[in-house]
């Protein structure tokens, strides 16, 4: 594992907590990684919006996948992708 090349999955509650807990990691997941503070911060309002639809329309927990690999920043959500390219 590095601030390049990692994944992990995370089980999300389908409440309003579990966008707070998405948005949280997502934080964290762009310090690890290392991106500019504005571009950290425009992917975890991109990556919170996402949760949020998703986290809405779901009737049972959903898996937030956060990755990154091949140059590249993601979140994935209830079939649904955030990506931001990570620093060279």
């Amino acid at each position: 594992m590095s601030p390049s090349s990692f994944t992990f999955n995370l089980t999300v509650p389908n409440d309003p907590e579990g966008v707070a807990v998405v948005g949280l990691v997502a934080t964290h997941t762009v310090e690890y990684a290392n991106l500019d503070a504005a571009a950290g911060a425009a992917f975890v309002e991109r990556v919170r919006a996402v949760a949020a639809q998703v986290l809405e329309a779901a009737n049972a927990p959903a898996i937030a996948v956060f990755a990154a690999a091949d140059g590249e920043l993601t979140v994935t959500i209830g079939g649904q992708t955030v990506s931001q390219p990570l620093p060279a």
